[in-house]
C-alpha cells in the first residue's frame, strides 16, 4: 500500500513539475504583435503584444514606450521590460514622478498589472511591477516584419 501511495505521489508531482515548466517556457511566446501609431497611443509610438496564460487565456500587454523593451538573458525569451532606464539628455522629468510604461490586460480589457517607472535625479528611472504584468516576450522573427 505504501508503495502505491509513493508511486502515485511521484506521478502527480512529476506531472505538476512538467506542467509548470511548460508554462514557464511558453508564457512569454508572443502570438501577435501590433505597432501602435502615435494617434492611437497618446501621441507616441507603442507596441501591443499578445501572449497566453497557462490556461491559454490571452494576455495583452501594451508597451507605451518601446525604448523600455530590451534584450533579455532569460531563456525562451527575446525581450524584457527594463528594470532601469536613463532618459536621453534632451528630455527632463521631475524627480519622484511615476509613469506607467506598460500594462497587461485580459481579453475583456481588465487591467491585470502595470510596469511603472519612478524617476530619480538626473533622469534615472527605477521600474517596478504593480499587479501581475507580462514582463518577458519571445517574439518570432515573422512577427517583426
Amino acid at each position: 500500500m505504501t508503495a502505491r501511495v509513493a508511486l502515485t505521489s511521484i506521478a502527480i508531482g512529476t506531472s505538476g513539475i512538467s506542467t509548470g515548466l511548460v508554462g514557464w517556457c511558453g508564457q512569454p511566446y508572443v502570438t501577435s504583435l501590433r505597432y501602435l501609431q502615435p494617434e492611437d497611443n497618446g501621441g507616441a509610438e507603442g507596441i501591443r503584444l499578445t501572449t497566453q496564460s497557462l490556461l491559454l487565456k490571452p494576455r495583452i500587454t501594451t508597451v507605451y514606450d518601446p525604448t523600455f523593451l530590451i534584450e533579455t538573458r532569460r531563456p525562451f525569451a527575446k525581450w524584457e521590460l527594463a528594470d532601469k532606464m536613463v532618459l536621453p539628455g534632451d528630455k527632463t522629468v521631475e524627480p519622484g514622478m511615476e509613469e506607467t510604461v506598460a500594462e497587461t490586460s485580459d481579453k475583456e480589457g481588465n487591467i491585470l498589472g502595470r510596469w511603472v517607472v519612478k524617476w530619480d535625479q538626473g533622469g534615472e528611472g527605477i521600474c517596478h511591477e504593480v499587479g501581475k504584468i507580462t514582463r518577458y516576450f519571445n517574439v518570432h522573427e515573422e512577427l517583426l516584419s
